[in-house]
């Protein structure tokens, strides 16, 4: 496999100071031609809304931007999503796209505790030309409820015999480096590796390159030695995408 991954919370569309484009699929379009241009093949996506009013009513943007893709790529794009809130009409979640065929394995509903806000974790099998990989995308909460959140994962993953595969889980930790959630996905149940870059800002960079990096990939099964990984100076949510690639 030729490891070619993007993590990327897009903040429902919106541009970074929380308003819209005009029209408001601009930046899912920009989103869409950067995934193309760097030649991506998974993508996890996180904020992601479904036929909102805030957003567009008549727009799923997980499928508009494989839309998208399907065209620029002349490749089938496909995409898992999940539901982490109901916004009356519509939806707000996650999703994972990819030109793999793909089957979502889990999709689990992470529940607020702390926070105001229930958030969610998807868990795919994408079936890629040499094979298969397991790939997740989550967005935990706040408040401290990224402790419970990442245990729930982990726990989940290990109770149904996932540790021993091959793993790739990218998302928003909505927590630092160092903290107790980031520790938990590294450590509870089973090992997992983040595979950096450390210490380079993904939220609100914009306005201070000093902010924490609270946008992770982990690994686990998967040889570190080929694969490198960065945060692209894009500014066109609140956060920065991480993209994780074999060199």
């Amino acid at each position: 496999m030729n490891i070619n991954i993007l993590t990327w919370n897009i903040k429902a569309g919106q541009n970074r100071d929380g308003r819209y484009p005009v029209p408001k699929t601009d930046n899912l379009d920009k989103v869409a031609n950067i995934i193309n241009n760097l030649k991506v093949s998974i993508v996890c996506l996180q904020e992601v809304d479904a036929y909102t009013l805030r957003s567009s009513i008549g727009i799923h943007q997980a499928e508009y931007i494989a839309n998208k893709l399907t065209l620029s790529t002349g490749r089938l794009w496909n995409y898992e999503y999940i539901i982490s809130k109901k916004m009356k009409p519509g939806y707000y979640g996650n999703a994972i796209l990819t030109y793999y065929p793909m089957t979502a394995v889990l999709k689990i509903l992470l529940p607020r505790i702390k926070s105001r806000e229930n958030r969610s974790f998807l868990f795919t099998e994408v079936h890629t030309e040499y094979f298969p990989v397991y790939v997740g995308t989550f967005h935990l909460g706040l408040q401290g409820d990224q402790v419970f959140q990442a245990q729930q994962i982990k726990n989940i993953l290990n109770d149904n015999n996932y540790f021993n595969k091959r793993i790739i889980l990218g998302g928003d930790l909505n927590a630092p480096e160092g903290s107790d959630a980031y520790h938990i996905m590294l450590n509870h149940g089973f090992p997992m590796i983040d595979v950096g870059p450390p210490g380079v800002c993904t939220l609100n960079c914009h306005n201070n390159f000093h902010n924490p990096k609270i946008d992770f990939f982990f690994i686990r099964g998967l040889s570190t030695y080929n694969i490198k990984s960065e945060v692209l100076p894009l500014d066109i949510s609140d956060h920065r995408p991480i993209r994780l690639y074999e060199c």
